[in-house]
């Protein structure tokens, strides 16, 4: 987890840096848009910010996904579990006894 948390520092930094040399060195760059002209140092951070979104929204839909998983096999489990118990209850076993031997 560590490493995953550095090369997301290093990424971050990475994008944002490019971002900064595109504004200093090439500030006049344009991306023709339907919008109108966007520039290409305000792109790049873009992006990566909306992937950065994208990814998370993505994370919390697994996560939602896993604890409805989650709470639909407890509940299997407890009704099972249910199952068991009313048939112990039904067919209680009686230890056979051996009448020559003493009990343990």
């Amino acid at each position: 987890m560590k490493l995953l948390g550095w090369v997301f520092l290093l990424v971050s930094l990475g994008a944002v840096g490019a971002g900064a040399y595109l504004y200093y060195a090439y500030p006049f760059l344009e991306v023709p848009s339907p919008f109108g002209p966007l520039p290409l140092y305000a792109l790049l951070p873009g992006a990566y910010s909306l992937g950065l979104l994208m990814g998370g929204l993505w994370a919390l839909a697994l996560w939602l996904g896993g604890v409805g998983e989650r709470r639909r096999l407890v509940r299997e489990i407890r009704r099972l579990q249910g199952e068991v118990n009313a048939l112990k209850r039904e067919r209680i076993e009686e230890i056979p006894r051996i009448p020559d031997r003493d009990e343990a």
